[in-house]
């Protein structure tokens, strides 16, 4: 294991995270409209953070000085990754230790500093796009400072374009950047070598750049701040979730503004290859992909699902099937998508309805997007290879094989992948669930402790997956804080094995995966 290499990777990294920190600083300032005047405990604490981690990327460049022209093998690009993400997390966090960052008020009326077991939390559920939050209170400046608070938006831009992918599209590094791309950017699809070159990382972050300052621009001319624009931009486009308002998008009651921000979710989660050559011109390759219309389909058909049993069940949407239809609409899609946002308080709605955003958590968007979850086509795959096995119980001697949009599977390491990946998600979830349910007392439930296994679940749920708001006490108008820290730090391992499809973080604790070949 070339740890010098490793050790040269993550200090550009740690250097890239430093710069991004820097447009945080700005919002400290009167004249960004943010505050009256000088934030200086936002703007110091930001600024210690960004020495801090220059410091940690100088240590680690100088360790790996010799090694920056040595060839990455899989081996050191997966340990990159992980450790990376990792490294990432941690830099992340000292803005909100650094400007002293509360996440609500105690009983008595005292400000509740963030713990390190919360600003890492609060870190991780941003770069994995989770939307999972400890803040109670995020419209409060004296809590949470401006430019904090920016930059908790900001690790969405940096863990949805990809901090990986970032780097290679930055650098290059050649076949070496190809291996760190492999690594980051799992797809259960097979691919050709030039979907993961330099080219295919500037392409990626093209569409996922422009797709931001659209947005933004968009959100603008309706209204909202430039912060506000920002902010709500990188949430959505990286299908993140983190509002500056504690009502989330239903702070603005503006149905334009859901229907904006509903069809910038579906792109978020469409595949960035395809989008891109639909904005060369080349939009039939986007109709006529298989995932894309059954990623549309199961919108639409969870949408209609979830309209009907609004109208039918519940008394504030019975009189008016329009607002059922928008706001089934909203939700069905942010959470299919694992963006988080919500314009309505869900936990209210009926059971039938709050099933299906549960089953929607573990659908996902496509493959080669900023969706975290399964993705549209591992269950194609599943189906197909059921749909198979099934056949050959009663034609035991049939030979067929696997096919995905018109095209054969060959590769039968990509079959067994994918059953490989349903396993680690059946089995994840369960030993997380268990694990929560053993460490967190039922006393954080207060009178209602009989709500505990199923608000465990949607927890575990919700950050596998990369949603965000669970259901019961972690539900869309609700926090994560009244947790305590051995589930916390469940959790936040959980947004991480998510976002990074597990191999990348489940290597790094085999002790055979460091020894020399």
């Amino acid at each position: 294991m070339n740890l010098r290499l490793i050790s040269h990777i993550l200090g550009v990294i740690s250097l890239i995270v430093a710069g991004f920190m820097t447009a945080s600083l700005p919002w400290s300032l009167p004249i960004c409209g943010q505050v009256t005047h000088f934030d200086r405990r936002g703007f110091f604490g930001v600024l210690a953070a960004i020495l801090v981690s220059l410091i940690v990327s100088g240590l680690l460049l100088w360790y790996g000085r010799r090694a920056r022209s040595d060839r990455l093998l899989r081996r050191e690009a997966l340990a990159a990754v992980g450790l990376a993400w990792l490294v990432a997390t941690i830099l992340g966090a000292l803005p909100y230790i650094c400007s002293g960052t509360c996440r609500g008020i105690d009983d008595s009326g005292k400000p509740i500093r963030m713990t390190v077991f919360d600003a890492i939390f609060e870190s991780a559920s941003g770069y994995s796009g989770t939307g999972a939050t400890v803040l109670a209170d995020v419209e409060n400046p004296d809590l949470v400072p401006r430019s904090v608070l920016f930059w908790r938006s900001e690790t969405h831009f940096l863990g949805g374009l990809g901090i990986v992918v970032l780097f290679v599209a930055i650098l290059g590094m050649g076949s070496a950047g190809k291996q760190l791309i492999r690594a980051e950017v799992a797809t259960p699809t097979q691919t050709s070598t030039h979907e993961q070159t330099r080219r295919a990382a500037m392409a990626f972050g093209t569409v996922f750049v422009v797709l931001n300052l659209i947005l933004t621009f968009l959100l603008m001319i309706q209204g909202l701040s430039i912060y506000d624009a920002i902010c709500h931009a990188f949430g959505t486009v990286a299908t993140a979730g983190f509002s500056t308002y504690n009502d989330s998008i239903g702070h603005f009651k503006s149905p334009l503004i859901d229907f904006t921000v509903v069809l910038f979710m579906l792109l978020g989660c469409t595949n960035f290859g395809l989008l891109y050559f639909a904005a060369k011109g080349d939009i039939k390759r986007l109709v006529e992909d298989v995932e894309f219309r059954t990623y549309l389909a199961i919108c639409m058909l969870a949408t209609i699902s979830v309209s009907i049993c609004l109208a039918v069940q519940h008394p504030a949407f019975s009189s008016d099937m329009g607002r059922a239809i928008r706001c089934a609409l909203f939700q069905c899609v942010s959470i299919q998508t694992n963006t988080g946002f919500a314009t309505d308080d869900f936990n209210e709605w009926p059971p039938y309805a709050k099933g299906i955003l549960l089953m929607l958590m573990y659908v996902g968007g496509c493959a080669g997007s900023t969706s975290c979850s399964v993705k549209v086509i591992r269950y194609i795959f599943l189906f197909k290879i059921c749909a198979l096995e099934i056949e050959q119980a009663y034609h035991p001697n049939v030979v067929r094989i696997v096919r995905v949009g018109g095209r054969p599977v060959t590769d039968a390491d990509l079959l067994k992948s994918v059953l490989v990946y349903f396993g680690l998600v059946v089995l994840t979830t369960a030993v997380a669930w268990l694990a929560i349910l053993a460490v967190e007392p039922s006393s954080t439930w207060g009178v209602h402790p009989d709500r505990k296994l199923l608000d465990c679940f949607s927890a575990v749920a919700a950050t596998l997956n990369g949603v965000g708001p669970g259901l019961g006490l972690f539900g869309p108008l609700s926090n994560y804080g009244a947790m305590h820290a051995p589930a916390k730090c469940i959790l936040t391992l959980l947004m991480l094995l998510g976002r990074l499809e597990y191999f990348p973080l489940l290597v790094l604790v085999m002790p055979r995966f460091w020894k020399s070949a």
